[in-house]
């Protein structure tokens, strides 16, 4: 899992910043239902390359993505939102694993986090799935998507707590840690993502 590791890193380093100074209320996921664009593609610019081997622009502002780890080609494309104009699209050229990330988003440690978000496959024969990334490690938590090959959009959801860090970093707040959620395919065919949501969960009882 080298490279997941280091495209964590990349995402972290080049959102910390912003996102220490202001972090969005209540959906921590910022362009959640992908209706901003990241900008014009550049002239010879491949979505999904770039950065070392981690991920690079996406076409969908605040997201990251690569097509290519695992010797697969998967392409990122504007689709037919579940809500909105428009989603997410990975579709598969050659099978191998493509994701799409968020940028890195600054919590509380033993935070616990809600994720939801909507799916649909089509030819889509294989495993996807949410992993949760950053400062804690690679793959703290993980959320499964559907196991069906053809599937309408489906909302799936999970509660996650932010574990303790063994070593807090240094541009991090005391207390706090960096995460970044990535939405992982190996499955041929198309994965259809829109509204995608992670709040915190504020018990009851405080």
């Amino acid at each position: 899992m080298k490279r997941i590791l280091l495209l964590s890193s990349v995402v972290l380093a080049s959102c910390a910043a912003a996102l220490l100074a202001q972090a969005p209320a209540g959906n921590l996921v910022q362009n959640s239902s992908f209706e901003e664009r990241s900008g014009a593609r550049k002239d010879g610019e491949p979505w999904g390359y770039g950065f070392f081997d981690g991920v690079a622009r996406s076409p969908f502002a605040h997201w990251g993505y690569s097509g290519f780890w695992d010797g697969g080609d998967y392409d990122v494309k504007l689709g037919k939102g579940h809500t909105g104009a428009a989603g997410a699209r990975l579709v598969c050229r050659k099978r191998g694993r493509a994701g799409i990330c968020t940028e890195a988003i600054v919590v509380p440690m033993g935070a616990k986090l809600e994720f939801r978000g909507w799916f649909k496959g089509v030819g889509a024969k294989g495993r996807a799935w949410v992993n949760f990334e950053g400062d804690p490690g690679d793959g703290w938590a993980q959320i499964a998507l559907p196991e069906a090959t053809d599937y309408d959009w489906t909302e799936v959801t999970g509660t996650v707590t932010v574990p303790a860090l063994k070593k807090q970093p240094k541009d991090v707040p005391e207390g706090k840690a960096r995460i970044c959620v990535f939405v992982y395919t190996t499955a041929y065919g198309e994965l259809s993502i829109d509204d995608v949501s992670l709040t915190p969960v504020v018990d009851a009882g405080k």
